[in-house]
């Protein structure tokens, strides 16, 4: 059976997301930040649309791929904490653990979500993520 990641911090909390990580991928272009940031929420939001087609086949290949896609593109963000369970969730499909795996997958978007309000944060004067913009909300 394969535990689930628990983070530190509550699930969508902003310490779960290290921001100084883009911020050395993009050099701290303002730009480029948003931009990315922008292209990782839609990247994710994608991604969370078809964990869900895939929940609701109880497709376990699909999800430990989904998990393994989301993983490597969150960490490039510093989404530590759901890249953590990203990881649980494409180890609890590879091992056909279909309770754990479902249980996983049911909270990526709520944490999704406070990582989207965290970017808007950051983003401050510029305009902030429309919610559904880049989520899939």
């Amino acid at each position: 059976m394969t535990t689930m990641h628990t983070p530190s911090a509550a699930p969508g909390d902003p310490a779960e997301l290290d921001l100084s990580v883009l911020d050395s991928l993009v050099g701290k272009d303002a730009a480029r930040f948003r931009k990315f940031s922008l292209l990782f929420l839609a990247s994710v939001g994608d991604v969370l649309d078809q964990i869900d087609d895939a929940v609701a086949r109880t497709d376990l290949a699909t999800l430990a791929g989904l998990g393994h896609r989301a993983k490597s593109t969150s960490m490039n963000v510093g989404a530590v904490g759901f890249a953590g369970q990203c990881i649980a969730l494409e180890a609890a499909a590879r091992q056909h653990d279909a309770a754990t795996a479902l249980a996983i997958a049911s909270g990526l978007r709520p944490l999704m979500q406070g990582i989207r309000r965290a970017i808007d944060e950051r983003l401050g004067a510029q305009a902030p993520v429309a919610s559904g913009e880049a989520c899939g909300d």
